[in-house]
């Protein structure tokens, strides 16, 4: 559950950048962010870019490259978690059946 809330959190930040139209440089707000945490992480990977003069704006390119990275994690997550359940299931029907 915690997981959806990091999502609908990123959601959320990315959506106040562009409702601001923040998407450039020369566009950038002060922003004071609810969840600091995913804020952090967006400018740690450079999604959210600070300019110096405590202003920020979204990097599109970075947010894209930053949604990939997580489709990723996740995929690779899913992938594992179904070959432990097979293994399992597996170790399972073979210990019945003897």
């Amino acid at each position: 559950m915690w997981r959806l809330g990091l999502g609908r959190s990123r959601r959320r930040i990315v959506n106040d950048f562009v409702a601001a139209k923040a998407t450039t440089a020369a566009r950038a707000i002060a922003y004071e962010a609810a969840d600091q945490r995913t804020f952090r992480r967006l400018c740690g990977y450079g999604a959210i870019v600070e300019d110096g003069a405590g202003r920020y704006h979204l990097d599109a390119d970075r947010l894209g490259a930053f949604r990939g990275a997580v489709r990723r994690r996740a995929a690779a997550i899913a992938a594992t978690s179904g070959v432990v359940a097979s293994a399992a299931a597996a170790a399972t029907v073979f210990a019945l059946a003897e």
